[in-house]
């Protein structure tokens, strides 16, 4: 690795740093003067930045004013380091394309528009299935965007059924107070005379008696298009025999699925797949550094690879090269370039390709990725 692509990856946070350093006690006028600055330039109110430090308004507004009696040091180094946090990422996120139509973006709108098209007297239900990385919950969000009779809600773990639904309520605009059976017929009575598509994204966890309930109210009594989203584990909830005792719901659940969209099986297609280079370098080309050579295509191997973070891991790795002056000068990315980020950072896709091998590194260098077409 060049000397100076290695210390913009080791030192890339520290540069900021020295632009806002820690806190001295000399400093906190400085700090609370770049911090208004920092507020100014982005519209940001006192009680934005309030609940970003985790602190109250009247704290806020105190240290602004140079009037603060608690811990200066200790709050003043929450705002130098906030600062350091929101400028390194702008920085990095600067040039990139916002939202862009790849070949998963399209697969998930096919998903949607056929799962909603096939409903008539009630909902039908639809399955995306991707461990992370894929980009499942972004093309979703975007949908959602684009779409004002589609909301899309991200579930977790620790949720109730009723904390799903009054979630779901939430995104619908109705009040989310009441029992579960209140909440649950405000949903029914407010849906049924409604096209509304709902998306509920990381439903991994959903259980077979919370599934059942979702088909009862969203699909069957509100008549809506259902689509869920998550790792192989829903798919396997989904799938389980119905003679299992207390699976005997799935009968009913798998009737109403149209569609299941498996992004893990999809993407391990070599012939094919989710990833074409030109989705790569839709993604990927931005702010006048382009990938060249095999690049793309070493980006590629990453998002076929199972558990390797894939177009997650490879936006890591092009936001790190984008901070080195090197890559900035010659405007361009090489595939040797990733490798070495990817060492460099010791990201975690190394366990999956082993990149400290003569063999891996030749794998994704630029002649053989060339020559393998």
């Amino acid at each position: 690795m060049s000397d100076d692509l290695k210390e913009s990856l080791e030192q890339d946070a520290q540069r900021i740093e020295e632009r806002i350093p820690m806190a001295k006690k000399t400093d906190y006028k400085r700090i609370a003067g770049r911090l208004r600055g920092f507020m100014d330039e982005r519209e940001m109110s006192i009680s934005q930045v309030a609940r970003a430090l985790s602190v109250s308004t009247s704290v806020i507004s105190q240290f602004l004013q140079n009037k603060y009696k608690g811990d200066n040091q200790t709050l003043a180094n929450k705002v130098a380091n906030y600062i350091n946090s929101i400028t390194r990422k702008e920085r990095q996120g600067k040039g990139k394309p916002k939202h862009i139509d790849t070949t998963v973006a399209r697969r998930i709108k096919s998903l949607i528009t056929n799962t909603e098209s096939f409903c008539d007297d009630e909902g039908k239900i639809g399955l995306i299935i991707g461990d992370g990385g894929h980009g499942k919950s972004h093309c979703m969000r975007a949908y959602a965007e684009a779409n004002k009779n589609t909301v899309y809600v991200e579930l977790d773990d620790a949720m109730t059924i009723r904390g799903v639904f009054k979630a779901i309520s939430g995104a619908v605009g109705l009040e989310e107070y009441g029992t579960q059976e209140n909440i649950t017929r405000r949903l029914i009575d407010n849906l049924a005379n409604r096209h509304v598509i709902i998306m509920l994204d990381e439903a991994s966890g959903l259980t077979v008696g919370q599934l059942n309930r979702l088909r009862q109210v969203i699909v069957v009594k509100s008549r809506c298009p259902l689509i869920l989203a998550g790792n192989k584990g829903l798919l396997n909830t989904v799938m389980q025999p119905t003679v299992r005792r207390g699976c005997e719901s799935l009968d009913q659940f798998t009737s109403r699925l149209m569609a299941i969209l498996n992004l893990d099986e999809i993407a391990a297609d070599k012939d094919g797949g989710l990833y074409t280079v030109d989705d790569i370098r839709k993604l990927y080309d931005y702010d006048g550094v382009r990938l060249a050579g095999g690049a793309a295509r070493a980006l590629k191997k990453i998002c076929q690879t199972p558990r390797s973070g894939r177009l997650r891991t490879c936006s890591h790795v092009i936001s790190a090269l984008h901070t080195a002056r090197a890559i900035r000068q010659a405007g361009q990315i090489t595939a040797e370039n990733i490798v070495q980020a990817i060492v460099q950072l010791d990201l975690p896709v190394r366990v999956h390709i082993p990149l400290n091998t003569d063999r891996a590194f030749e794998e994704l260098s630029d002649e053989s990725l060339t020559a393998a077409g």
